[in-house]
C-alpha cells in the first residue's frame, strides 16, 4: 500500500510541475491574445486535440491497455506483453495517419462540426480551419504516447510518463514567446508549437522503451488477440473514463453560439479545474490502475477493495477542501494568473463565472476518474459506460437548456450537474464492489469542515485582497488565504480524528523510519 502512495506522490510533484508550466503556458497565451478571435479560434481547434490527449493518455488508452498488459506480464509471457504493444504501435500509427490525411482534405467539415457558432466564411471561421491542419499531425503523436505511458506505467515506471507534459509544455511557451511574432497572424506560431511538442514528448519516451526491452521486432505480429480484446472494449472506455473531455468539448459547441470570448472564458477555467483534478484524481488513477490489475488478475478481491477504499478516501479529503477553496478565491486566482495585456478586468470577471460553476462539480470529476478505474480494472465495462452516456446525454440537454438562461456560466453549471449524474450512477451500483459507508462518511466530514473554511478565506480575501492590489501583493494575499485555509482543514482534521490524518501520518512514518 506504501508504495501506490509513494508512486502516487511521485507522479503528484510531476503533475504539480507540469500543471504549473501549463498555468504559466495559458497566462502567456492570455497576455498575448487576450480574449479575442484568434484566441477563440485556436481554442476551438485545439480542443479536439486536447480532449483526445487528455482522453487517450488519461484514460481509454491507458484503461483499455494496462489490464490486458499486466494480465500477460503476471502469467509470465512478456514475449506476447511485446507482441500486443507492437501490433498496437503500429495500428495506431497507420491509422493515425490516415485520419491526418482526411482530416486534412476535410477540414472545413470538421471545423463546421465542432464550432457550429463560426459563420462561414468568416475570419474565425478560416483561421480555424488552418489552425487545424497545422494541429492535426499531432493526432498521431497523441496516440502513440499514450500508448508508450500505458506500457511505462505497467511496468513500474511512472515518472516518466509523468514527466511528458512537462516537455509539450515548455515547447509551447518557447514558441509562442519567441517564435510566434514571425508569423502572421501570431497565434500560428502556437499551433506549430502544440506539433512540435507532441514530437518532442515522443522522443522523450523512446529510450525507455528500449532500455525495458519492448522494441523486440522478432515479437512482432500485426494483429495480436489482446489488441483485438482492447478494440473491442475502446468505445465503452472512451465514454466511461472520458465523459467530463467530451462534456467540456460539447460545451465548446455551444459557447461557439454566444458572444466573442465565451470559448476562452470556459476554456480558461477548465484548464484551472484540471489543476487539481489531475493532480489528485489522475495521478492516485495511474497508479491505482496497475496495481489494481494485477491483484484483480490473481483473483485478490478483497485487497482491490481494501486498497481503492483508502486511496479514494484521501483523494476526497485533499479534493473537497481545494474545491471550496477555488470557489472562495475565484476572481482572486483568475486575476492573479492572466489579468496582464489583452486579458482584461472585464475577461477576468467573466472567467472567475465559469471557474465558480465548473470547480462546483470537482467532486464528482474526481470521484468518476476513481471509480471508473475501479470497474476497469476489474474488467467491468458496462457500468461506467452506462454512467458516462448518462452523463454526457444530461450535459447536451442542460447546456441547451442552460445557455439560453444563464449563458456561458449556465454552459459550466451543466457540465458540473452532469458530473454529478455520472458519478452518482458509479457510486450506487458499485455496492457488490466495495464498502461505500467510509466513503461516505469521509466524505461527508470533509464537506462539513470545507464549508466552514470557505466562508473563513471569503471572509479573509474580502480584508487583504482589492481590486488595486499590485501582482505581487495580489499574489502574497492568495498565498496567505490559502495558508490559512490548509492550516484550518488539517487542524479541524486532526480535532475530529480524521482517519485520512492518522493514514498520513502512518504513510510518512513508514517513510522516515527506512
Amino acid at each position: 500500500m506504501r508504495s501506490i502512495f509513494q508512486n502516487a506522490a511521485s507522479v503528484s510533484v510531476l503533475t504539480f510541475a507540469s500543471r504549473i508550466l501549463g498555468v504559466f503556458r495559458d497566462a502567456l497565451i492570455a497576455m498575448i491574445f487576450g480574449t479575442s478571435a484568434q484566441s477563440d479560434a485556436f481554442f476551438v481547434a485545439f480542443r479536439p486535440f486536447d480532449l483526445l490527449r487528455k482522453m487517450f493518455s488519461d484514460g481509454i488508452l491507458s484503461i483499455s491497455f494496462v489490464p490486458v498488459f499486466s494480465r500477460y506480464l503476471e502469467n509470465k509471457k512478456k514475449d506476447q506483453a511485446i507482441a500486443m504493444f507492437l501490433s498496437a504501435l503500429f495500428l495506431l500509427s497507420v491509422g493515425g495517419v490516415l485520419v491526418v490525411v482526411v482530416g486534412i482534405i476535410f477540414a472545413p467539415v470538421l471545423v463546421k462540426i465542432i464550432a457550429p457558432g463560426f459563420v462561414t466564411g468568416s475570419y474565425a471561421h478560416g483561421l480555424t480551419i488552418i489552425l487545424l491542419k497545422i494541429m492535426l499531425p499531432y493526432l498521431v503523436t497523441i496516440l502513440v504516447i499514450a500508448l508508450c505511458m500505458g506500457l511505462l506505467n505497467s511496468l513500474g515506471n511512472f515518472s516518466v510518463p509523468a514527466a511528458t507534459p512537462i516537455v509539450l509544455n515548455l515547447v509551447v511557451i518557447l514558441v509562442a514567446f519567441f517564435f510566434s511574432s514571425y508569423f502572421d497572424p501570431p497565434v500560428l506560431g502556437l499551433a506549430l508549437g502544440v506539433t512540435l511538442g507532441g514530437i518532442a514528448q515522443l522522443a522523450l519516451q523512446i529510450p525507455f522503451l528500449i532500455r525495458h526491452g519492448m522494441i523486440d521486432l522478432s515479437c512482432f505480429t500485426w494483429l495480436h488477440p489482446g489488441v483485438v480484446r482492447i478494440g473491442k472494449t475502446m468505445i465503452p472506455c472512451m465514454v466511461g473514463a472520458a465523459s467530463y473531455q467530451i462534456n467540456i468539448m460539447v460545451a465548446g459547441f455551444f459557447a461557439s453560439q454566444l458572444s466573442q470570448g465565451s470559448v476562452s472564458f470556459l476554456y480558461y477555467a477548465d484548464r484551472l479545474v484540471q489543476f487539481p483534478l489531475a493532480l489528485f484524481a489522475v495521478s492516485f488513477s495511474t497508479v491505482f490502475l496497475p496495481s489494481l490489475s494485477r491483484r484483480a488478475a490473481l483473483g485478490k478481491r478483497d485487497e482491490v477493495s481494501a486498497i481503492f477504499t483508502k486511496g479514494a478516501m484521501l483523494v476526497f479529503f485533499v479534493t473537497i477542501p481545494a474545491m471550496a477553496g477555488m470557489m472562495a478565491l475565484d476572481v482572486p486566482i483568475v486575476r492573479f494568473l492572466f489579468k496582464q495585456g489583452a486579458f482584461d478586468a472585464a475577461a477576468v470577471r467573466y472567467t472567475a463565472e465559469c471557474l465558480f460553476y465548473l470547480v462546483l462539480g470537482l467532486w464528482a470529476h474526481t470521484g468518476t476518474r476513481l471509480f471508473v478505474t475501479l470497474h476497469f480494472s476489474l474488467s467491468s465495462v458496462r457500468l461506467p459506460f452506462v454512467a458516462g452516456l448518462i452523463s454526457i446525454v444530461l450535459n447536451f440537454c442542460l447546456s441547451w437548456l442552460l445557455m439560453g438562461i444563464m449563458g456561458f456560466k449556465g454552459l459550466a453549471l451543466s457540465v458540473s450537474i452532469a458530473s454529478m449524474a455520472g458519478f452518482g450512477v458509479l457510486f450506487i451500483y458499485s455496492a457488490g464492489t466495495l464498502s461505500r459507508k467510509p466513503l461516505i462518511v469521509s466524505a461527508c466530514r470533509a464537506l462539513f469542515l470545507s464549508v466552514i473554511m470557505f466562508f473563513l478565506v471569503r471572509w479573509a480575501a474580502g480584508l487583504i485582497l482589492t481590486e488595486e492590489s499590485g501582482k505581487w501583493v495580489l499574489g502574497a494575499g492568495l498565498l496567505a488565504c490559502i495558508l490559512l485555509g490548509v492550516v484550518f482543514f488539517l487542524l479541524a482534521g486532526i480535532l475530529t480524528a480524521s482517519p485520512e490524518i492518522k493514514m498520513i501520518k502512518k504513510i510518512l512514518n513508514k517513510e522516515q523510519s527506512q
